[in-house]
């Protein structure tokens, strides 16, 4: 027979191969004799392109007759084809997916009547395309696409991960006829595994592999069988089996232990990631090609579920650990005390700040500071390892030098300042940093649930201002408790007169800062209060704002924003024509009250701007103590056809859990994120997880304060939709604005 002259007559990639036929079932060499055109340039191009993946020398080019180990890693997947056309007789029409390029492969064995001796020949057709959708058409599997849609089905189905992988695995066992079946979770960081699913027959007597030591080194070795690209392990036979035990006989040795006889295994992969496995045994072995089918197909809905779930977990932990201490952060502390106070039973928050903590950074450094906050929080973790007996303690780092204790489940007060004191004698030894010794010093205020503060940010505000007056008290007490005489000093008294002042003699005034798309498109405005003091100096945002929220002034001077600049906005829409949004913000006070909506429903009115361009910013705090108030309100803002906008996320009190029921369609990145972007490579990946998952719960993302030209490739590189900051626009005067506007 003309081997060549036969398998040129093939349009698609097509090559002849002869399976050496043994005794009892089993085969020796599977050697390629021929390919067409096609084929034998894939082939070539392999050899040139990824020399390290073939067993000849670079300048080799295709040799009718050779081993298929010669130009093809072993794969024990297309041996079990070749065996079944050439020597069982089969037609086999199956697919295939390669990991390293994300191809799929639509794959024809078709025996040859021609044997010499003990050598079968069959031809070996394989097609390639990007995604799974043209084979399936193809393919017969009526059956195994029933099967994973049912699976996909229960996946959604479940509240969290873990049920959904139950009900999932139960799935797949009914399928497969299997006597079990398991999903493994690698942790290649800690060199260890976890057990996410498992389901076995009732009365099963396989040995689970958590009864076996050492398995993360057995389901590490899985990956080195599978190659860079297999697909996937099966064993369905003595000879299988008999396989395993030569390329992996610590597996092999497992498996009969534990009472297995047959196994099929596919990894459970994320593009170049594996996340880890999953398998069933002791499987019905008459039914291996539909169940090989419909596992390959399944694991790649169950990869995209748990490969979610990581991200979620990655950013929930991102989002609520400190990186330097590892403590909990300040948007951790505040819902673990908003969740205390849910309880109803008295607690105390506990502030903390260094004293003279810049002079360390200033004469040692910023890494000794580090190692500074390191040694004081490991003496914390310390204590608080020992307390457990007494008083509930949860420790966290605010920011900077800043930390807070929340203890709970004390009796009395001595017993709530023995407790603290403890913290406080922490300081008492003294600290060896880069072989210089000395001793810091903390300052401690601290107020209780409900005596001193009813809610989350009043009790620590309250927390904060026992610590700073015993900071400037500077006497040898390092512990204050709060009073009510507390809050209003003499700094604050002055700013709020001038707020008063301001409001009364209507000199609040607005700035415009521009918002662009990544194509420097001018999207729209954000309205920024601003306010001059009675000698005309500009006073700080950052400064009257907070006394302006602390004595109830701040939705006064929302308003007065919202209406100078929504009459200006509209006028400036009406003469242009333009299709922009004006941004305004909205503090947690002005948004609960309740008349908000109303108030909003008069601004469209008299300033004529369409409801769609219009838009108002939100911080997440909102929805820590007054959730369904909050949602029922921007539901009502939203059903008027206003954007919702999540401002400074990040910052505050960032949940998943909060995220996820906002129904907004903006999330606004805050600047301190954007300065540490390429600095802090920590920073980027919680940058570019926020715009992920904000993009897969619908929103646009915008990013405020950009300022470098570096700053804003990083963000075009992880798709962030939107920025704000002064690379491309500082906040503007009505005047600049119109001129902005008109100039086009």
């Amino acid at each position: 027979m003309d081997f060549q002259k036969s398998v040129d007559e093939f349009y698609s990639p097509t090559c002849i191969v002869s399976v050496e036929r043994l005794e009892d079932g089993k085969y020796g060499e599977i050697r390629l004799v021929a390919g067409n055109e096609k084929y034998v340039e894939m082939i070539n191009k392999r050899i040139r392109e990824e020399p390290d993946r073939v067993s000849v020398d670079r300048d080799s080019v295709f040799k009718p007759g050779s081993l298929y180990t010669d130009y093809l890693p072993h794969i024990k997947s297309f041996e079990t084809i070749c065996y079944r056309a050439a020597v069982l007789k089969n037609e086999v029409h199956t697919y295939a997916h390669l990991n390293t390029v994300d191809l799929w492969f639509d794959i024809y064995a078709l025996p040859l009547e021609l044997e010499e001796g003990n050598i079968c020949y069959c031809t070996y057709t394989s097609s390639s395309a990007e995604s799974a959708e043209p084979i399936l058409n193809n393919l017969n599997i009526t059956g195994t696409a029933n099967d994973v849609l049912k699976t996909c089905i229960n996946l959604h189905k479940a509240d969290n991960l873990q049920d959904a992988m139950k009900n999932v695995i139960s799935d797949i066992r009914r399928i497969c006829n299997a006597e079990g079946c398991t999903v493994l979770l690698m942790n290649y960081e800690e060199q260890d595994y976890s057990i996410l699913a498992t389901d076995y027959v009732p009365g099963s007597k396989i040995r689970k592999v958590t009864t076996f030591k050492n398995y993360y080194d057995i389901a590490n070795s899985w990956e080195k069988m599978l190659g860079d690209e297999g697909d996937c392990i099966i064993i369905r036979d003595e000879q299988d089996m008999e396989y395993v035990s030569k390329v992996n006989n610590p597996w092999y040795v497992t498996l009969v232990e534990a009472g297995v006889k047959s196994c099929v295994l596919f990894p459970l992969r994320q593009g170049n990631e594996t996340l880890g496995f999953i398998w069933a045994v002791n499987f019905d072995t008459e039914n291996t090609k539909r169940i090989k089918e419909t596992i390959e197909l399944t694991t790649f809905f169950i990869s995209s579920h748990i490969a979610r779930y990581k991200i979620l977990m990655r950013l929930n932990q991102m989002s609520y650990t400190d990186t330097l201490t590892g403590l909990p952060n300040r948007f951790a502390c505040s819902e673990y005390v908003a969740g205390l106070i849910k309880q109803d039973e008295k607690f105390a928050a506990v502030a903390i700040d260094l004293n003279h903590f810049k002079s360390i950074n200033d004469t040692l450094g910023f890494s000794a500071g580090n190692r500074v906050l390191k040694e004081i929080t490991g003496r914390w973790k310390t204590l608080s390892e020992k307390n457990d007996k007494g008083p509930e303690v949860y420790i966290t780092r605010i920011s900077g030098d800043e930390f807070a204790i929340v203890i709970s489940g004390y009796h009395t007060d001595e017993e709530l300042t023995t407790c603290i004191n403890r913290y406080v004698e922490a300081f008492s030894e003294s600290m060896d940093i880069d072989g210089y010794e000395f001793y810091a010093t903390a300052s401690f205020g601290y107020s209780e649930y409900p005596t001193d503060a009813d809610n989350a940010d009043a009790l620590i505000s309250h927390a904060s201002a026992a610590m700073n007056e015993i900071k400037k008290a500077r006497s040898s007490e390092h512990l204050m408790r709060f009073t009510s005489d507390m809050l209003r000093d003499e700094h604050v008294l002055e700013i709020e007169n001038m707020i008063r002042t301001a409001l009364e003699n209507d000199t609040i005034y607005y700035n415009l800062q521009p918002q662009y798309d990544m194509d420097h498109k001018l999207r729209g405005f954000e309205a920024l209060a601003r306010m001059k003091d009675a000698e005309g100096n500009n006073i700080s945002p950052g400064e009257f704002i907070p006394v302006a929220e602390k004595v109830g002034l701040i939705d006064k001077v929302d308003g007065t924003v919202f209406k100078k600049a929504a009459m200006f906005f509209g006028e400036m829409l009406r003469k242009t024509g333009l299709d922009l949004t004006l941004s305004i913000n909205a503090s947690v006070r002005h948004l609960l009250k309740a008349d908000f909506t109303d108030e909003l429903r008069e601004l469209l009115k008299t300033s004529g701007i369409p409801a769609g361009n219009l838009e108002v910013e939100i911080t997440e705090s909102v929805m820590i103590d007054s959730v369904d108030k909050a949602l029922h309100c921007i539901d009502e803002i939203k059903g008027m056809g206003i954007k919702i906008a999540i401002d400074d996320f990040g910052t505050g009190y960032s949940s998943l859990s909060y995220l996820h029921r906002f129904p907004a369609n903006l999330l606004k990145i805050d600047k301190s994120f954007i300065d540490d972007m390429n600095t802090s490579d920590s920073s980027r990946q919680y940058i570019a997880s926020i715009i992920s998952i904000g993009h897969v719960l619908g929103f646009e993302v915008i990013s405020e304060g950009v300022e470098e030209a570096e700053q804003l490739e990083t963000l075009k590189n992880v798709d962030c939709d939107l920025i704000q900051g002064y690379i491309w626009g500082k906040p503007l005067s009505p005047e600049d604005a119109a001129t902005l506007l008109i100039s086009g």
